[in-house]
C-alpha cells in the first residue's frame, strides 16, 4: 500500500507552455524528502502546448498527475479540482508561472505543523507591475478591515491541511478563491501563522489577474462572504 504523501502541490496553468516545467523543477528543488510529495498539474483549457508539456512531465515522473479542464475554470476553479484530487496531508498551490522560487517554497514548507494554515507574505511586491501590487494590497486591506483580521497576504501559495480545507465550500472560481477560503476557515476557528517570502516575475507570457471579469468576481466574493460568515470578528470582540 502506497504511504500517504506529506505534501500536494497543485499547479494550475493557462497557456504556460514555457513555464510549467520550470515550476515543477522549483517544487522538486524545494521539497526536503524526494518521495514525500505529489504534484497535480491542472491544464485550464490552454490554447498552446501546455497540455502536451504536462503529459510529458507526468509520463516521466510517477509523483506527477495531471488534470485537464474541458472548459476554462480560472485559477480558483483549477485549484479546487486539484484539491479534490489531492491524496497528501497538506495541499499548496504553486501557480504555473514559476513565480515562486524554490527557496520561497521551501520556506513555506519549513513552517508545516505550526498552525492549521501557513500564509506566506510577499516582501518584494515591486517585481510586479505597480497596479497589480496596488490591487493585491487593496484586497488585503479591505478583507482585513471588513472581517477584523490581520492576514498579511491573501493571494499567495498558502499551505493548508487538506482535511480542514475540505470542510468548506469555495464558491468562487476567480482569483479571490484563497481570500474566500481563508476568511471562512478562520471564522470557524482555524489557526494560522505567517512566513515571509520573495517572488519573481514570470519568465514568459502575461498574467490575467487584472482582467475586468476577475475584478468583478472579487466583489462578488466579498458579498458572498458577508452573507456566509458576517462580520464575525466584530461581534466576537466586546
Amino acid at each position: 500500500m502506497t504511504p500517504q504523501p506529506l505534501f500536494c502541490f497543485v499547479v494550475p496553468c493557462f497557456n504556460e507552455e514555457d513555464n510549467v516545467e520550470s515550476t515543477v523543477n522549483s517544487i522538486r528543488a524545494a521539497v526536503p524528502a524526494p518521495d514525500d510529495y505529489e504534484i497535480i498539474l491542472v491544464d485550464d483549457c490552454s490554447h498552446d502546448r501546455t497540455l502536451k508539456r504536462m503529459q510529458a512531465l507526468a509520463a516521466a515522473d510517477r509523483r506527477i498527475r495531471m488534470l485537464h479542464n474541458p472548459v476554462n475554470l480560472s485559477l480558483g476553479g483549477s485549484y479546487k479540482r486539484g484539491v479534490a484530487a489531492a491524496a497528501a496531508k497538506h495541499v499548496m498551490i504553486v501557480p504555473g508561472d514559476d513565480g515562486f522560487p524554490a527557496q520561497s517554497i521551501a520556506e513555506i514548507l519549513r513552517h508545516t505543523g505550526e498552525a492549521d494554515i501557513v500564509i506566506p507574505v510577499v516582501t518584494n511586491q515591486r517585481v510586479r507591475t505597480w497596479f497589480r501590487a496596488l490591487a493585491s494590497r487593496g484586497f488585503t486591506v479591505l478583507l482585513n478591515w471588513i472581517f477584523w483580521l490581520d492576514v498579511g497576504y491573501y493571494n499567495g501559495a498558502v499551505l493548508h491541511r487538506t482535511d480542514l480545507l475540505r470542510t468548506i465550500e469555495i464558491n468562487t472560481n476567480s482569483f479571490a478563491y484563497q481570500g474566500e477560503a481563508l476568511v471562512k476557515l478562520i471564522a470557524r476557528g482555524a489557526t494560522y501563522t505567517h512566513c515571509y517570502v520573495k517572488i519573481r516575475e514570470r519568465a514568459a507570457g502575461k498574467s490575467s489577474a487584472l482582467k475586468p471579469k476577475n475584478q468583478i468576481a472579487v466583489w462578488k466574493t466579498i458579498s458572498h462572504l458577508l452573507s456566509a460568515v458576517g462580520l464575525f470578528r466584530r461581534f466576537r470582540i466586546g
